[in-house]
């Protein structure tokens, strides 16, 4: 009924989404590095000042971060010092110690790499800045027709991504007419080559953890004219022709990106025009049967005709629950087939019942023929096969009585109506989800078009939710008798949710209430009901006339007992159990794919 509808509308939701965004899972860290500056220096002799600069925003508390520069390919580093700034305070130099205080720093430098940790106390929202210097020796290879430049600026050694990146290379000499410039990364990044200032400046918005961004540079000799790194051997041609290698095999792939988005975009829009026209076709050539309500009854003192789960189930519009169980067990000892029998347990009370004769009740035939022992059933030993039933047996046996109530309530409805109803959901439920892959799609193209996407699909899809919001109310499911027979439960319902108001004994002899009592049950109204009854029979006239329900709802005071909220633990375990092209020739552009082989591919970085 309902309940599945709302339940399937939910889960194709989230299927969909899931499966739209899903990557691999992996752990991740209570922070993140939302910019990420490196400043490049380069000298005449071929060495270059480094100024890195690391803006951490940290969801959770952390003693400091640590930063790593691989030395592989180069003649080693000069440390200069590291400086913090916290929540855009002042800015505050670190000292070298071994003692680990707070705003102190430990050096340990290699052949290979130099890593600096830093101790600095940060907490949940602290946003922490932290600036890096030092001198890299022998970047720079003046070979016999160029110098170059190969440098893996960002290495694969970050766990985090690096938000908002730029990267600035400045070279000792402007007005560098033979200036070329290359770099491998993230298909989304932007080189510009500034050859009037001797400035080489890559950004990007995001690189992802463990990937690397590096750096091709070929340049005159005379502009790092006291360079000691040299070579006799020409390298200008080969490294043109590598690099023209690598921008074709980009772009190639970009067009074929391109193309690949540009298809699915236009199958997006295609499915979803199809879809709300398709929709709306049909539900104007379908409309939903007219059917009278009858006027409203405020207070109905006649017992309902059908029994009390499909009482409650017609009145919720849903499958009955387990207070709608508890009200069928009622009436089952009502209609002598067991006897209820209150214990008092260690913990809590619970409560015993004996079969007398056949179950009707499906769930407690199973109950019977399954858990009980010589035909007594405790409802603590019920919660405690529960527990232990890994297959859910339990919550099968539930689930088929809940699908026998739905049959019988089935009758009092208008299967047509309630049929629309569930396809103006449907049409809501499958717009919104080709909406979301149109303006996840258009990403692919570019964020304007998705943006844009976004904005229209937004409006259509909350025009057309309204629309079927308002069906879904209007469109009445239930037949005519099932019109009346709802106006009348409804009344009843609110006759004795005011019990309050009437006096019982003036209403009705015992007989009659014990026949309303699992009504009461089923609509959550059991304990107040039994309580006007003591009030207005007294409990001698109810252990004499109403001696079935009498040792649940009236004797051994202080006895409080809930049999609704008793079976809901009994079975609970088992409920529980389940844009830019590269450029070939070393211009402005965009990233190329690939690597040229530069040095400093395992630096990188984190918080401990």
């Amino acid at each position: 009924m309902k309940r599945r509808l709302w339940w399937f509308i939910i889960a194709s939701m989230f299927v969909t989404i899931i499966t739209l965004s899903w990557r691999p899972l992996a752990v991740q860290a209570d922070y993140t590095i939302k910019n990420y500056d490196v400043h490049v220096d380069v000298a005449k002799d071929g060495s270059a000042e480094v100024s890195q600069e690391i803006n951490y925003l940290f969801g959770d508390d952390y003693h400091g971060v640590y930063n790593v520069q691989d030395l592989h390919g180069i003649q080693g580093a000069q440390f200069e010092g590291v400086a913090t700034r916290l929540n855009g305070g002042m800015t505050e130099t670190a000292r070298s110690t071994q003692n680990e205080a707070n705003n102190t720093y430990q050096l340990t430098q290699t052949k290979k790499q130099f890593r600096v940790k830093l101790y600095r106390a940060v907490s949940a929202g602290d946003e922490l800045r932290v600036a890096y210097r030092y001198r890299l020796l022998g970047v720079i290879t003046n070979y016999q027709d160029t110098a170059e430049l190969n440098w893996k600026i960002i290495g694969t050694g970050w766990d985090e991504p690096l938000k908002k990146v730029r990267l600035t290379i400045q070279l000792p000499a402007k007005n560098i007419k033979q200036l070329q410039a290359w770099t491998h990364g993230p298909l989304t990044g932007h080189t510009q080559v500034d050859k009037r200032n001797g400035r080489v400046t890559m950004t990007l918005p995001s690189n992802p953890e463990n990937s690397f961004v590096e750096s091709h540079l070929l340049f005159p000799t005379s502009v790092t004219a006291t360079n000691q790194r040299t070579s006799s051997k020409k390298r200008l041609v080969a490294a043109q022709k590598q690099e023209a290698a690598l921008a074709k095999a980009a772009n190639a792939k970009r067009r074929r990106q391109s193309l690949i988005g540009k298809v699915l975009y236009g199958l997006a829009i295609v499915a979803l025009v199809v879809t709300v026209l398709g929709y709306w076709w049909w539900l104007r050539r379908h409309p939903a049967n007219s059917h009278q309500r009858p006027i409203p009854i405020n207070h109905s003192f006649d017992v309902p005709t059908v029994q009390p789960a499909v009482a409650q189930s017609l009145w919720r519009t849903a499958s009955p629950d387990t207070r709608a169980l508890s009200a069928e067990i009622l009436q089952a000892a009502a209609d002598k087939e067991l006897t209820l029998e209150p214990i008092l347990g260690k913990r809590k009370p619970t409560v015993k019942l004996t079969k007398l004769a056949p179950i009707t009740n499906s769930f407690l035939a199973h109950c019977f023929d399954k858990v009980a022992v010589r035909d007594e059933l405790r409802l603590d030993q019920l919660k405690k096969f529960g527990e232990k039933d890994t297959k859910g047996r339990l919550n099968k046996w539930f689930t088929q009585w809940q699908h026998t109530i739905d049959e019988a309530v089935a009758a009092y409805q208008d299967q047509t109506n309630y049929r629309l109803r569930h396809i103006w959901l449907g049409f809501g439920v499958a717009t919104t989800i080709i909406s979301l892959l149109a303006t996840l799609v258009g990403l692919l193209i570019s964020p304007l078009l998705a943006l844009i996407t976004g904005i229209v699909v937004a409006i259509l899809t909350g025009l057309i939710w309204l629309l079927a919001i308002v069906n879904y109310r209007k469109i009445t499911i239930n037949t005519d008798e099932g019109l009346a027979l709802v106006n009348q439960i409804t009344g009843f319902r609110q006759m004795l949710k005011d019990i309050g108001h009437f006096n019982t004994a003036e209403i009705g002899d015992l007989v009659l209430w014990e026949q309303i009592l699992p009504y009461a049950a089923a609509f959550g109204l059991a304990e107040p009901v039994a309580n006007k009854l003591a009030i207005d029979f007294g409990t001698a006239t109810l252990a004499a006339g109403i001696g079935i329900y009498y040792p649940i709802f009236f004797a051994n005071d202080g006895f409080d007992f809930d049999l609704s909220g008793t079976l809901s633990d009994s079975f609970s375990g088992a409920l529980d159990a389940s844009s830019g092209a590269s450029s070939p020739a070393g211009g402005s552009g965009g990233f190329s794919g690939g690597s040229s082989g530069g040095f400093g591919g395992g630096s990188g970085g984190g918080a401990f």
